[in-house]
């Protein structure tokens, strides 16, 4: 599967280079047409060099696809172990003596409320009935005018 995945992948991008090269020939044919004051074969040759352009880029993605499909089915074998790291010096040997001592952090979450939305110092604007939110219903006991209410204010 990886080898036919190759081989997309490089027919891609001969036909990529391939579509490549034909665009810019038909440009500049385009352009030569143009200058002679052939328009309308001048249109048409940038109209295929157009086309010859949209068929590079499709080839493009279709080599990247396959190279990238490929790669992930590629598999690396290791058939032996890798040796054991040769020492010179044998790792330092820890010591213990006794308890460790408690070291068991504490992290105190410190509430700071909200900047209010006046000036520090001004007094606090009165409350504007039914915003953002209307008036609390009363829950547990909410009566039929208050959801009646609610209910105008959501339609609002």
């Amino acid at each position: 599967m990886e080898r036919h995945l190759r081989r997309d992948a490089n027919q891609a991008h001969k036909q990529e280079m391939r579509a490549e090269r034909q665009e810019e020939r038909l440009h500049n044919r385009a352009v030569n047409a143009a200058l002679h004051g052939n328009i309308g074969q001048a249109v048409r040759l940038e109209a295929k060099s157009n086309q010859a352009h949209h068929r590079a880029d499709a080839a493009h993605h279709r080599e990247v696809t396959a190279r990238v499909a490929a790669n992930s089915l590629h598999h690396h074998h290791h058939h032996n172990p890798p040796p054991p790291a040769h020492h010179h010096h044998p790792p330092p040997h820890h010591h213990h003596h006794g308890p460790r001592p408690h070291t068991d952090v504490h992290v105190v979450h410190h509430y700071s409320p909200p900047a209010p939305g006046y000036p520090t110092g001004a007094a606090p604007p009165p409350p504007q009935p039914g915003y953002p939110y209307p008036p609390n219903p009363g829950y547990p006991h909410q009566s039929e005018k208050n959801i009646q209410k609610y209910l105008e204010y959501k339609i609002m």
